[in-house]
């Protein structure tokens, strides 16, 4: 696989773009939940598996929201091009429950119009350049970036949760923030497609699993106990929650797509 992205982007939009060119078939590979919207362009073969193993149809430009981790497998000369945004703009596209959105790979083409979407297609069909595609996708798409970049209440708590690296208890969100436990859980339900408490626990997980992957620890009973876990059984939880594998099983898993998404910095 050839990783392409760009470690300085800036842009008032999108926090990250990567494409993946895939050299040769390639067996399934587990991608990980960021907490993150994307929306993704696929070309050549791609298939896709949710958390439960089961297969999902893969839209040629689709929009997918924070949810569960799923596998995909890819064949020779396929490539996926992603683009990276706060978890809010599922919502502020589609203005579904986002909730009831969870693990679906949504056709983009059913929120803009389906001309614009085939054109950005063809047009970013072999860029690789970053530069070049983030030009391609704001001639086609900018005139939407204002209606989906709209602050919904959620945005600001989210902000508080990743600066505390996950590491709070939920009824301080309702000391914090002018809502009630049951105002923000509602919240959360339909603008980022979480419980608060599955949240805090996603963010808290993706902070560790960085510094588990790029070895920042001097021992792993000091990194779980850094990040608030009870003990190492609570950790375990966690990973079998967001990942579908134990600790010794992820160790020992080359997987160089999950590894890639978390060699970059996780906010920004």
């Amino acid at each position: 696989m050839k990783f392409i992205n760009d470690s300085n982007l800036s842009h008032s939009f999108y926090k990250d773009i990567t494409r993946i060119n895939y050299l040769e078939d390639m067996s399934s590979q587990l991608i990980s939940d960021y907490g993150y919207t994307y929306i993704m362009l696929c070309y050549g073969t791609i298939e896709a598996f949710n958390y439960k193993g089961k297969k999902v149809k893969v839209p040629e430009v689709f929009i997918k929201g924070t949810g569960d981790f799923f596998t995909v497998k890819a064949y020779k000369n396929s490539s996926w091009l992603s683009f990276e945004l706060p978890n809010h703009v599922l919502h502020n596209v589609t203005k579904i429950h986002s909730k009831k959105n969870r693990n679906t790979l949504i056709d983009l083409s059913l929120y803009v119009e389906e001309e614009i979407i085939q054109s950005l297609y063809e047009s970013l069909r072999n860029v690789n350049q970053i530069e070049e595609i983030t030009t391609i996708a704001d001639n086609h798409l900018r005139a939407y970036y204002k209606d989906w970049s709209v602050l919904l209440p959620s945005v600001e708590i989210v902000q508080y949760i990743l600066r505390k690296k996950g590491m709070l208890a939920t009824k301080e969100l309702s000391e914090v923030f002018p809502y009630s436990e049951k105002s923000i859980e509602r919240m959360f339900n339909k603008e980022v497609g979480a419980t608060p408490y599955r949240f805090i626990c996603l963010v808290r997980f993706n902070y560790i699993i960085r510094e588990l992957e790029q070895n920042k620890y001097t021992s792993l009973t000091d990194l779980i106990t850094q990040y608030d876990y009870y003990d190492h059984s609570h950790f375990e939880k966690d990973f079998q929650k967001f990942l579908g594998q134990s600790i010794k099983d992820y160790k020992n898993d080359n997987n160089s797509l999950l590894s890639n998404g978390l060699s970059r910095i996780y906010v920004k």
